[in-house]
C-alpha cells in the first residue's frame, strides 16, 4: 500500500520518515513527498562541497552533460515498515535532469543517525543547463509499506560516496555524458562537410548527364552501323567522323570523371571517417585521450 496525504502527515507528525524540523508540510502531495535540495552537501562541476559547506551560489547550475550529486534538506530516519522510491520531479525531468542512483530507500535509511539526508546522483542530457535553487522540490519520494525487514548497519552515507569517488578520475561526467559532449562537435563538423559536398553536387548532376547521352551516342551508333541496308555516308566516311567524336567523347568522360574525382574524394573521405582525430582530444586534467 502506498501512502497518502493524511497517512505522511501522521507518520512525519509521530517523528518517522524525516527528523523534527528538517521536513515541509506543504511539500506533501497526494500520494509522495517532495524533497527539497539542499545548498551543501554536493559535488558540482567536480568540486566537492561537504556537508556544512555551503555552494555559496544564488544558483546551482548544472551543465549539459555534467554529471553532479545533490543532497536534501531532509533528514531521514525511516521506520521499519516503509520503502520509499525516488523520482525526479517532472518540472525538472522535462528539462533533461536524470537520476543515475539506485530509486529505492530503505527501511531504516538513516535511523542510526542523526543527520542523515539523501545524496542523488544526477546527469544533465538536456540541451541547456538545469538552474536549481536552494530549497527547491526537484525529487519524489513515495512511501509503501514492507513487512519483515531488518536493520542493517551502515555507515554514513557521504563518507562512502567520497570514498566511491576517490577511485574515479572524472567525477563531473562520464562516457555517456562525455559522447554526448563530443557529439555536438561531431555533428557541426559533418554538417560542413555535407554543405561542402551539396556545393559541388552540380558537378556530380553534369557529369551524369554528359555520361547518359554519351551512352545513347553510343548505342545508336552501333544500330546506325549494324543495320542492313546503311546510308553511303555511313559507309564511305561518316565513320571516320563518328569515330572520331566517340574518341573526343570518352576523353573527356575521363578527364571529367578524374577532375571531380580529385575535387569530392577527400570531403567524402572526411565525411565518412567524422573527422575522427579531432574527436580524441587530450584530456586537460589527466593527459589522456578521451573518446
Amino acid at each position: 500500500m502506498i501512502l497518502g496525504t493524511e497517512e505522511i502527515l501522521n507518520r512525519l507528525n509521530n517523528c518517522e520518515i524525516f527528523h523534527k524540523g528538517t521536513w515541509n508540510d506543504g511539500s506533501i502531495k497526494e500520494a509522495s513527498y517532495a524533497l527539497r535540495v539542499a545548498n551543501d552537501g554536493m559535488v558540482i562541476d567536480g568540486v566537492i562541497f561537504p556537508p556544512g559547506k555551503k555552494y555559496g551560489e544564488p544558483l546551482i547550475v548544472i551543465q549539459p552533460g555534467r554529471i553532479a550529486i545533490l543532497s536534501t534538506e531532509e533528514r531521514l530516519c525511516m521506520p521499519g515498515d516503509l520503502v520509499g522510491k525516488l523520482g525526479v520531479r517532472l518540472e525538472f525531468a522535462s528539462k533533461g535532469l536524470t537520476g543515475l542512483m539506485g530509486i529505492q530507500v530503505d527501511p531504516y535509511y538513516g535511523s542510526n543517525q542523526a543527520n542523515e539526508r539523501l545524496y542523488i546522483k544526477v546527469a544533465n542530457f538536456g540541451n541547456e543547463p538545469v538552474r536549481i535553487r536552494a530549497g527547491s522540490e526537484v525529487f519524489n519520494i513515495e512511501f509503501s509499506e514492507v513487512v519483515g525487514a531488518q536493520n542493517p548497519r551502515k555507515g554514513d552515507t557521504w563518507e562512502r560516496i567520497i570514498e566511491s569517488l576517490s577511485n574515479q578520475s572524472h567525477i563531473d561526467w562520464s562516457y555517456m555524458t562525455r559522447v554526448e559532449t563530443n557529439t555536438e562537435g561531431i555533428k557541426g563538423n559533418v554538417l560542413e562537410q555535407i554543405n561542402s559536398i551539396r556545393d559541388n553536387q552540380q558537378s556530380v548532376v553534369m557529369f551524369g548527364v554528359i555520361l547518359v547521352s554519351i551512352t545513347i551516342l553510343g548505342a545508336l551508333i552501333t544500330f546506325i552501323l549494324n543495320v542492313e541496308g546503311a546510308p553511303n555516308w555511313v559507309a564511305d566516311w561518316g565513320w571516320i567522323i563518328l569515330v572520331f567524336l566517340c574518341a573526343v567523347a570518352v576523353i573527356a568522360i575521363v578527364a571529367f570523371t578524374a577532375i571531380a574525382s580529385l575535387a569530392l574524394f577527400p570531403k567524402l573521405l572526411k565525411v565518412i571517417r567524422l573527422d575522427w582525430p579531432q574527436t580524441r582530444r587530450k584530456c586537460p586534467r589527466c593527459g589522456r585521450p578521451h573518446p
